[in-house]
């Protein structure tokens, strides 16, 4: 029933790819309406940055639930695709 999911070499690179796509047009994307952001990450955003940020502060945030959900969501399109 899921042999679509089986991993190959071209699945697991057309979900890398598609993750860095998407993420690159998200953060284009996100940086041209708010100019201080910088997002990765979609259709989860898993890790953000902002600025100016002052000495001695932590201006970003990593969440890797969302990083792992993103790799899935990616893998699972790829998989649609390829076979």
């Amino acid at each position: 029933m899921f042999r679509f999911l089986r991993p190959d070499l071209w699945k697991i690179l057309l979900s890398i790819a598609l993750l860095y796509v998407s993420s690159a047009l998200w953060r284009a994307f996100v940086i041209s309406r708010i100019s201080d952001t910088f997002p990765l990450g979609f259709p989860f955003q898993f890790y953000l940055g902002w600025g100016p940020c002052p000495p001695g502060e932590i201006c970003s945030e990593f969440n890797a639930l969302y990083l792992i959900l993103d790799i899935i969501i990616w893998y699972v399109v790829s998989a649609f695709i390829v076979d």
